[in-house]
């Protein structure tokens, strides 16, 4: 991660500051774009002198940065609400996952646009720092799905695949958030993709042991064009037609 300097030794009201910061630069960014905002403007929406925002950053460049080291605090935030859910089975897991981590998303919308609107524009070492922080996500729903397929909650070709759809339905909130939220609030957004992502990884239901019946053209289960059930007896028409009747 990008070091930020700080005048302050209270890391907790650090921490407090730079998210407000975070939110408050992305939505302005997001609006007016990096280049066409200044720290005054910055200061001014975050209701603090220039002076006070100068306590918790360098620099506008450390502005970027400080964005960019987000992803890694907002990955690290996920995680710990992941954990705190305690979750009893691999489904349950998917559930509060998907549904925890679509509300971290949305609460910070516009720095989600920002971060993929500028990720060709950054260097490769700070590309990685995004890179890793999502990376990261997809590998603790890869995990769950892998645990649910040991116990044969579920049945899935490839975990990692999904994990990334997951992460990429949460990312889809934020970029097409202008549509989607038209006609979904996050809630029920969250509620319909944990649907279909449980119906794709649903384990096969148990086979039923039990003799299938007769079916009802008299023909025996399994082969369509099979001949008559045993015990039936065959009738010529007068046109020559054969019939099977009991």
């Amino acid at each position: 991660m990008r070091k930020i300097r700080t005048y302050s030794n209270d890391k907790d009201l650090v921490s407090q500051r730079r998210n407000q910061i975070v939110k408050v630069a992305a939505e302005l960014i997001v609006k007016k774009g990096y280049n066409r905002i200044s720290t005054r403007d910055l200061a001014a929406a975050l209701g603090m002198s220039t002076g006070g925002l100068y306590h918790y950053i360098g620099s506008k460049e450390d502005i970027l940065y400080l964005l960019i080291n987000f992803t890694s605090d907002l990955t690290e935030q996920g995680l710990i609400e992941f954990k705190r859910a305690g979750a009893q089975t691999a489904a349950e897991g998917i559930k509060v996952g998907i549904k925890n981590y679509l509300s971290i998303v949305d609460g910070y919308r516009d720095f989600h646009n920002f971060v993929n609107h500028i990720m060709l524009s950054l260097c490769l070492k700070d590309r990685k720092i995004v890179y890793t922080a999502e990376s990261r996500i997809v590998q603790y729903y890869e995990t769950l799905i892998r645990r649910g397929i040991e116990s044969k909650e579920f049945k899935a070709q490839d975990p990692r695949l999904i994990a990334h759809n997951i992460v990429a339905i949460a990312n889809a909130w934020a970029n097409r958030g202008w549509y989607l939220r038209k006609y979904y609030t996050v809630d029920e957004y969250a509620d319909e993709q944990i649907k279909m992502i449980l119906e794709q990884l649903a384990a096969p239901k148990a086979k039923n042991n039990g003799k299938p019946g007769l079916r009802a053209t008299g023909k025996s289960p399994g082969n369509p064009s099979s001949k008559p059930v045993p015990g039936s007896k065959k009738k010529t028409t007068s046109k020559g037609e054969v019939s099977s009747n009991k």
